[in-house]
């Protein structure tokens, strides 16, 4: 098994590589909060403050007691003053096995490299158990927002629910 850090790797390049808006211009301010999931600390969730406008998305991991506090992709701490989707993301993926791939290893096997149009190997898809609730994982879809104003936000509570 492995912890799915796909959306949080893609999260931190687009922030490093400055997508969203010029970093250096924006005017941060201090997020700090704790993930609940039905009451209880979420520990190692990925969360993520994504602006409406054009700002760097900021992001933290949740602790043993489901704190965090935001950071940019380059490392600054705090998130955009301004309004926010939120994201928080917490998967475990296992098993699966890559497709099958043509002699030449780059590319997948067509029916006539298997002979007689039959595919060998059967490429199983890995499977992915959430453990926060997939609803919450895409900040324009998950339902939660904040707005941070310029004093920014202390201990802000994201109470989830399964």
């Amino acid at each position: 098994m492995r912890l799915n850090w796909n959306l949080s790797a893609l999260v931190l390049a687009l922030a490093v590589t400055g997508c969203g808006g010029e970093e250096s211009t924006v005017v941060l301010a201090p997020v700090t909060g704790a993930v609940t999931l039905d009451g209880r600390p979420v520990d190692g969730a990925t969360v993520v403050f994504s602006p409406k406008g054009e700002a760097p998305m900021s992001m933290a991991i949740t602790d043993l007691n489901g704190k965090f506090e935001l950071k940019t992709g380059s490392g600054r701490p705090g998130a955009a003053v301004g309004d926010h989707g939120i994201a928080v993301v917490l998967s475990i993926t296992s098993g699966g096995s890559p497709p099958p791939v043509s002699p030449d290893g780059l590319a997948p096997l067509t029916p006539s490299e298997a002979g007689g149009g039959q595919v060998v190997a059967k490429h199983v898809a890995p499977r992915t158990v959430w453990m926060v609730p997939e609803k919450y994982s895409k900040p324009e879809s998950s339902g939660l927002t904040a707005t941070v104003p310029s004093g920014g936000l202390t201990d802000y509570k994201l109470e989830l629910k399964k």
